[in-house]
């Protein structure tokens, strides 16, 4: 579901740089141009991933939220219980992925302004460091964006778990009393560390892709930034399971530590296989 989300916001994203580009060598111009249309860049990923993330809440809402209780219910994902009322909580859920979309390029580009040399220096350097600042501004883009929007998260998924949802100001205010600041921290770590490696490793393979194959004609770029998104969310995915175990921790115990859950869940497997 995110790279779908993520793929769609980097195309309209892209199409609106690309009327910025030169005829300069390309590797090096995707974040030459970056750098140079920032303020118009940001204002325009801003409004396209709020978007996205609005459209991408009403078409994936069932599927993420019968994810999540498979989880927090330890039944399999496909169990009928995990699909009845597949849009409670839908409010709770547009709200966090409209956050959450329209926060990531714009810090991306932010970053990029920071941490890249003078578009001058930048023609002239190596195409290793060019992937190295794209690297390290999407990780820090995915690492601010995991902590801005975390508290929504939290809230979100714990309506997710109740037959008879709250609103979201009633679900955090039950929160509060009961765990004070700490259930509104679940699920940070994994987050961060998440979208830390789906960052860097989406923004690096994205470029690298439209670079590789000169994907200058708007018709295959989606490709590129598709299949970026989906690499990137194979190798975070893993976090998403600490994440979700997280989240369902009820809000006046301590949650497991990331490393807890994969080694509880590394023993369950073990048992199970050796049920079978």
């Amino acid at each position: 579901m995110e790279s779908a989300e993520t793929a769609t916001h980097a195309t309209i994203n892209d199409n609106h740089v690309k009327r910025h580009r030169n005829s300069i060598n390309r590797r090096h111009t995707t974040t030459i141009d970056n750098l140079e249309s920032a303020p118009n860049v940001s204002y325009v990923s801003f409004v396209s991933g709020f978007l996205a993330g609005i459209t991408s809440a009403g078409l994936f809402n069932p599927i993420d939220r019968a994810l999540y209780l498979s989880v927090k219910n330890e039944i399999p994902f496909l169990s009928k219980e995990n699909f009845v009322s597949p849009y409670s909580g839908f409010f709770q859920s547009v709200g966090h992925r409209a956050v959450s979309g329209g926060l990531y390029y714009p810090l991306e580009q932010f970053f990029l302004a920071q941490m890249s040399p003078s578009p001058s220096l930048l023609l002239t350097s190596g195409a290793g460091n060019t992937t190295v600042y794209n690297f390290l501004a999407g990780t820090a883009a995915g690492t601010c964006n995991a902590i801005i929007v975390n508290p929504l998260a939290t809230v979100k998924y714990k309506t997710w778990g109740r037959d008879n949802p709250r609103s979201f100001v009633v679900e955090a205010a039950e929160m509060l009393r009961k765990g004070g600041s700490r259930p509104f921290t679940n699920g940070m770590l994994p987050t961060v560390l998440r979208d830390l490696v789906f960052g860097g490793c989406y923004t690096v393979i994205r470029f690298e892709l439209q670079y590789r194959f000169q994907l200058s004609n708007n018709d295959y770029q989606w490709a590129a930034n598709m299949a970026a998104a989906a690499m990137a969310t194979i190798v975070s995915g893993p976090f998403n399971l600490a994440r979700n175990v997280q989240y369902a921790t009820r809000s006046r115990h301590k949650a497991d530590s990331v490393s807890e859950v994969f080694v509880n869940f590394f023993l369950r497997s073990q048992g199970a296989s050796d049920r079978i």
